[in-house]
């Protein structure tokens, strides 16, 4: 009994010296970032209850583990699993987030180069192909796990930064440009896509200035630089609205009949663009994020839909929702006070049509940021 009491003694001891398991930054964390505004119209009590729904209506268990609902309960995506790593992650949920984890392990192919195929069910595989945006996703969430709860997080996120440098990216000219993914079985070669064919919502570069941190591979610097010379051949110049498809050189639609339009893909580049700008204060983002935004301003928050031709004459399902409004908001956070304001106020709106799993999920991850909650992850160790 004696040497029982002192084992369990010496593992309570083990547990408070290294800190793991213990949430570092428990919500809400309500920091004020280095650069641009934060609205003072809304509060981090309206991220939670938005993180509380998506829990409760696309997060469910799978074979020990967790995994996020989509279009029904035999599909899960791997921007999905993006999005579940990243919110769990923020919010401080170690079991969930180690069940998504576990999850997007279970479904990495080797026709995808041991990328997570891109459209899964709990026990099958829809398709095993790969995209981009949620390994992306995935390997920055446990960076922030690695700051949250310590371990082998920072170790875990080294290996996804690698398979993904050597799968999907590619060079251009000059240029370091994204795959949109990788499939051994597809026509278009197993990096399909590249130079002709590019999604610019894949590409964070805040995100790839901490995974060149992480790998010490200063290409992600270099693909976060580049990643406004590709954003920038593309948008329209009065508006700065981009296509969901395009070409490195800027061709909206790239080589393909992808989408030529700002839709339901290019509705995320506000919020990607936006974080290297209030982490990192880089000018490049700051700009396209005020031109898009001064746009989006002249149209009004409240009036926003779901679909825009480059020059912002309006192509859409007639939507107005937080995919757009979000996506806009945490970009106003570039532009000053009371732009940013406004958006911050029509997140509160009852008139947002929220009610589907993309959209619900999209205006969980841009809260993070409106409301002071996507701090930056720190590398302290390799």
């Amino acid at each position: 009994m004696r040497k029982q009491i002192y084992l369990t003694a010496i593992l309570i001891a083990l547990v408070f010296e290294t800190g793991f398991g213990q949430t570092s930054r428990p919500f809400p964390q309500n920091v004020d970032y280095s650069f641009g505004f934060k609205p003072s119209t809304i509060t981090s009590e309206v991220a939670q209850d938005t993180y509380n729904k998506w829990k409760e209506r696309y997060l469910i268990e799978c074979n020990g583990g967790y995994r996020v609902i989509c279009e029904g309960h035999d599909e899960t995506r791997v921007e999905a699993i993006g999005f579940g790593a990243i919110l769990t992650a923020y919010f401080g949920d170690k079991k969930e987030f180690d069940g998504l984890y576990k999850f997007y392990k279970s479904k990495r192919t080797e026709n995808a180069n041991y990328m997570m195929a891109w459209n899964v069910s709990c026990d099958g595989i829809n398709d095993p192909g790969s995209a981009t945006d949620g390994d992306i996703d995935v390997a920055f969430a446990l960076v922030v796990a690695y700051n949250q709860w310590g371990g082998d997080y920072l170790k875990e996120a080294n290996k996804v930064i690698q398979v993904i440098k050597n799968s999907v990216v590619t060079t251009c000219d000059t240029l370091l440009a994204l795959a949109p993914g990788y499939s051994k079985e597809s026509d278009m070669g197993p990096m399909w896509g590249g130079c002709e064919l590019t999604d610019i919502q894949y590409y964070t570069p805040a995100f790839f200035r901490i995974f060149a941190e992480v790998s010490g591979d200063n290409d992600w610097n270099k693909l976060a630089d580049d990643t406004y010379t590709i954003l920038n051949a593309a948008a329209n110049p009065k508006t700065g609205l981009v296509p969901d498809w395009q070409s490195v050189s800027g061709i909206p639609g790239g080589n393909s009949n992808r989408v030529p339009y700002f839709r339901y893909d290019a509705c995320r580049v506000p919020w990607r663009m936006a974080i290297d700008y209030l982490w990192n204060g880089n000018p490049h983002a700051g700009e396209w994020c005020k031109k898009v935004t001064d746009w989006a301003y002249s149209i009004g928050p409240e009036n926003i839909k779901d679909g825009y031709n480059l020059d912002g004459t309006e192509n859409s399902q007639g939507f107005h929702n937080s995919a757009f409004v979000g996506g806009f908001a945490v970009s106003a956070m570039c532009n000053s006070q009371e732009v940013a304001n406004a958006f911050g106020t029509e997140m509160t709106s009852s008139t947002l049509g929220d009610d589907h799993w993309f959209v619900l999920s999209t205006r969980a991850v841009y809260l993070l940021p409106i409301t002071g909650n996507f701090w930056e992850p720190t590398v302290t160790s390799k």
